[in-house]
């Protein structure tokens, strides 16, 4: 009696194909549970007056 196929690549590309193959999406935040809450509260007002002075936006004027 002959040996039965042990595996076979057939079609796996199709199928992988229909939906799409996705890439991973980065989360946008990264979680901060968990984290120190000295370090979460400094870097809340950090953020903040970044926001105020404007230099976010990458435009310094000389």
């Amino acid at each position: 009696m002959a040996k039965s196929k042990n595996h076979t690549n057939h079609n796996q590309s199709k199928k992988a194909h229909r939906n799409g193959i996705k890439r991973y999406k980065f989360p946008r935040k990264l979680p901060t549970k968990g984290m120190c809450p000295k370090f979460l509260r400094n870097q809340k007002f950090c953020k903040k007056h970044l926001r105020e002075s404007g230099s976010a936006s990458g435009s310094e004027e000389e």
